[in-house]
C-alpha cells in the first residue's frame, strides 16, 4: 500500500500519456467480463500495482513502461474464466450488441431501473390454448413408474410435473402399453413420416423416472433424446427389467448417459437427493449455538459429500454430435438440480443471447433466493435469464407459483442455508 505521498510522487513521474480509467467502465467495455479493483486501471503507463490482480493471461506488465497493443488485447479477450458472447456462428457479438446484453444481464439481475422487479415470474396471457402435464396419458397401469392402482387413483404424484402446451404438436393417438413398441409409432396424418419425426424433444434430467419423454414418444410420435450421467439412471437403462427394455425397444426414443452444463468434459458432481447428483456443495463445517445471542458455539463438520466425475456437454455440442443442426427443438424439458443456470447462460451467450430454434422450453428451477427488497416472486437470477429469453421470443405462460417452495429437507436448516427455493416454470416461444 503505497503512502498518499508515494503514490503522488508516482504520478507526477508517470508518462502524461497515463489515463486512469474507473473500473465500472472496463467492466462495460469488456461485457462484464472482469472486475476491477476500485483504485482503476492505468492505460498508458502500467504499474503493477494498478494493474487490478494482474489479471492478464500470458501477459507481462513492466512497471514504468507502456504496454503494447497485443498486451492490450490478451487482457481484453481472455476468456479463462468468462467467455466473450458470440452469435451462433462463432462470430464475436459487437461492442454495442455486448453493451446491451450486458445491459439485460445486470440490470434485470439487479432490479436496477427494472419495470417489472417481478418479471422472472410474471405470466403472460394467450400464449397457449392447449396444454397439460402429460398425465392424462402416462398415468396408466404399466407404464413406467406407475405399477400399482393406487397410483393412478392418487393421479401419480411427483411423475408429471412440467407442463407442455399442445398447440404445435402432433396430435396425441391411443397406445396400448401391452403392444408397445410393436405398434407404428409414426402418426397416420404425418406427410413426411419416411423423412424424420414430427417433433423433436431433449429431455434432459430423467432419474429412474422418464415418463414425459415416454409418453411424447408413444403418444405423439416424436423423437425423443433423454440425458442423464447419475449412477441411477445408467444402472435403471442398463438393467434388464421390463421397464427400460421397454423403453429401449421403442425405435424414436435414446437414452445418452451424459448431462448438461456450461462447459463440455467432465466436471465433479456431488450426491443429491433421491440418489441424483447436482452441482451444489454443501459446507463441510458449520457454526452451532445453543443460545440465541451466540454463545455456547461450537463448530460442527459433516462427512464429505460422496463426488463423482461425470460428463457433460452443452447444448450446440450435442446437436452437432446428434446431428441436429438445423432442426428445431419442438420441446426441451430441463430438471437438472442446479445445472440449470450454467446451461442455460452457456447458451444464451453462445447463440448471440437468443438461441431461436427452441419452441418450448419446461423445466424445474433449483436453489435459487429472493431479492430481499422484494420478496417473493422476485429472484435475481431467474429475472436475469427469464429477461434474456423473453427478448429472444420464449415467453413465460406457466409456473407452478409466484414463489415457488422451499426444500423440505432438513440438512440445509443444519447446514444454515435457508434460501433454498425451487420452481416449474414453461416458456413457448412467440415468433418475432
Amino acid at each position: 500500500m503505497l503512502s498518499p505521498d508515494e503514490a503522488k510522487n508516482r504520478r507526477r513521474h508517470s508518462s502524461p500519456r497515463g489515463i486512469l480509467v474507473p473500473y465500472w467502465i472496463l467492466v462495460v467495455l469488456c461485457g462484464g467480463c472482469f472486475f476491477f479493483n476500485v483504485r482503476g486501471v492505468y492505460f498508458g503507463t502500467v504499474g503493477t500495482d494498478y494493474l487490478a490482480d494482474g489479471y492478464s493471461k500470458g501477459a507481462t506488465v513492466i512497471s514504468g513502461a507502456a504496454p503494447t497493443a497485443a498486451g492490450a488485447t490478451l487482457l481484453l479477450n481472455d476468456e479463462t474464466n468468462i467467455p466473450i458472447p458470440k452469435h451462433k456462428n462463432g462470430a464475436t457479438m459487437s461492442l454495442e450488441e455486448r453493451i446491451r446484453y450486458l445491459e439485460l444481464k445486470t440490470q434485470s439481475y439487479m432490479n436496477f431501473g427494472s419495470k417489472d422487479p417481478f418479471f422472472g415470474s410474471t405470466l403472460h396471457t394467450g400464449l397457449c390454448n392447449s396444454r397439460g402435464k402429460l398425465i392424462e396419458y402416462g398415468c396408466v397401469l404399466g407404464w413406467e413408474g406407475v405399477p400399482k392402482k393406487q397410483i393412478v387413483e392418487k393421479k401419480c404424484p411427483g411423475l408429471f410435473d412440467q407442463p407442455v402446451c399442445f398447440d404445435d404438436l402432433p396430435p396425441p393417438r391411443e397406445w396400448d402399453i401391452e403392444k408397445d413398441a410393436s405398434q407404428t409409432n409414426t402418426p397416420k396424418d404425418h406427410k413426411n413420416s419416411k423423412k424424420e419425426p414430427p417433433c423433436l424433444i431433449y429431455d434432459f434430467g430423467i432419474r429412474e423416472q422418464p415418463q414425459f419423454g415416454a409418453v411424447m414418444a408413444r403418444i405423439f410420435g416424436c423423437e425423443v433424446h433423454a440425458f442423464d450421467p447419475s449412477p441411477v439412471t445408467k444402472e435403471y437403462m442398463a438393467t434388464k427389467n421390463k421397464e427400460s427394455e421397454k423403453l429401449r425397444a421403442l425405435p424414436n426414443y435414446h437414452f445418452h448417459p451424459y448431462g448438461v452444463g456450461g462447459v463440455d468434459g467432465k466436471i465433479t458432481l456431488y450426491e443429491y437427493n433421491w440418489n441424483q447428483v447436482s452441482n451444489i456443495k454443501y459446507p463441510t463445517c458449520i457454526r452451532a449455538c445453543k443460545d440465541s445471542d451466540g454463545r455456547n458455539c461450537k463448530l460442527i463438520c459433516k462427512k464429505n459429500q460422496s463426488k463423482f466425475k461425470l460428463p457433460i456437454k452443452t447444448l450446440p455440442t450435442i446437436m452437432k454430435e446428434l446431428g441436429h443442426e438445423g432442426r428445431t427443438i419442438d420441446v426441451l424439458k430441463l430438471d437438472v438440480e442446479g445445472s440449470e443456470y450454467a446451461f442455460l447462460e452457456q447458451l444464451l451467450d453462445h447463440q448471440g443471447g437468443c438461441p431461436d430454434y427452441i419452441n418450448q422450453l419446461t423445466m424445474e428451477w433449483h436453489h435459487y433466493p429472493f431479492d430481499p427488497r422484494y420478496g417473493e416472486g422476485a429472484s435475481p437470477p431467474i429475472n436475469a435469464i427469464t429477461t434474456l429469453l423473453h427478448a429472444c421470443g420464449l415467453k413465460l405462460y406457466h409456473r407452478h407459483s409466484q414463489g415457488g417452495w422451499p426444500s423440505q429437507d432438513k440438512i440445509y436448516e443444519d447446514l444454515k442455508m435457508h434460501d433454498i427455493r425451487y420452481n416449474v416454470n414453461a416458456y413457448r416461444r412467440v415468433r418475432l
